[in-house]
């Protein structure tokens, strides 16, 4: 029966963005733009531009278990004050493990640059993320609970042996639809990096 009904619910995913024109893979898509500082396997460390998000709570730890994606969705295409339609970006954001859940969608920079449109509803924000400098570790394959954890006690690992400190909760990073086969799927998880990590590494 929960076969069924992912099944069916997959479907129906892919039917709507089919309809709204929406690409099947993260190809074609803007994605928020950085720079490669350091690359180790598939850790690296990248200096990321002050990014404009688009923000809403997140009730559950898997994206896929509360309708937060399609409240963003929605919110790009069309259901905001200026009632326009925003471009789909990659990556989407989401910070499942935190006391602060919540999902982001990077808003396109000539969008940002013209103003982010305020949503109609008060549980979608306008947001900025400030520049910064970022540990990173790439995974493909699905990501439940498990698999994110078994991802973050990764790059946890790889920063101690580094001798680099964080700031802050790890942050998850989808760069695909979640029915894209799972061996072509891009996951990563990232955290930020104390400032002196900024001279350490230059």
């Amino acid at each position: 029966m929960t076969a069924k009904i992912w099944i069916l619910g997959g479907g129906a995913v892919l039917t709507l963005l089919f309809l709204a024109g929406c690409k099947l893979t993260r190809a074609g898509y803007e994605s928020a733009g950085y720079q490669v500082v350091r690359q180790s396997g598939a850790f690296e460390i990248r200096d990321y531009p002050a990014l404009t998000l688009v923000s809403t709570p997140m009730a559950a730890t898997r994206p896929v278990d509360d309708d937060s994606f399609m409240r963003l969705f929605r919110y790009i295409g069309g259901a905001n004050e200026a009632e326009a339609k925003i471009a789909m970006t990659t990556p989407v954001f989401s910070d499942p493990s935190g006391t602060n859940r919540q999902m982001s969608f990077v808003v396109p920079q000539k969008t940002a640059a013209a103003g982010t449109p305020k949503a109609k509803r008060d549980d979608i924000t306008v947001q900025t993320r400030p520049a910064g400098r970022f540990a990173v570790y790439r995974f493909s394959g699905n990501w439940g609970a498990e698999r994110a954890a078994a991802a973050r006690q990764k790059l946890v690992e790889w920063l101690a042996a580094e001798k680099l400190q964080a700031i802050g909760e790890p942050q998850m990073a989808s760069y695909d639809p979640p029915f894209t086969p799972a061996f072509l799927r891009r996951n990563e998880v990232m955290v930020r990096l104390k400032e002196d990590a900024l001279e350490r590494k230059n």
